[in-house]
């Protein structure tokens, strides 16, 4: 694939994996029971496959997995990179994949964990301006 000016891009596919259904499905399955607990009387399983459409967006993940094994993964469990002391990636390519949902809340929720660990081991020096 190319652009207007004949330079190759990348061609982004909205195809889910297999796995993205099975997360979403286990995912369901797991939000109708909470609502129940919590007192719902009826719940609305909805799905965009439903409509037979291939993807509900595109969110990318999973370019720089977290994890606590080097070999397998790019950052640690606080989004450092491994080996790098200083640099952290800290936004939706850290997780796998995204369950076949909008990711944000989830990408606020590391951004947040991550962030508290680097203001609690922050070593550096403040500069008043």
């Amino acid at each position: 694939m190319k652009d207007a000016w004949g330079i190759p891009v990348a061609r982004i596919s909205g195809r889910h994996h297999e796995n993205d259904l099975l997360g979403t499905n286990f995912m369901t399955d797991k939000a109708e029971m909470w609502l129940k607990e919590a007192g719902a009387f009826k719940t609305i399983r909805f799905h965009w496959t439903s409509l037979g459409i291939p993807s509900g967006g595109q969110h990318q993940a999973g370019t720089c997995r977290m994890g606590n094994d080097p070999q397998t993964s790019v950052v640690d469990k606080f989004c450092r990179v491994h080996d790098v002391d200083n640099l952290y990636v800290i936004d939706g390519s850290v997780h796998p994949n995204n369950g076949g949902f909008n990711p944000v809340l989830t990408i606020m929720a590391i951004a947040y964990y991550a962030s508290a660990n680097i203001v609690k081991t922050w070593k550096g020096t403040r500069v008043e301006s």
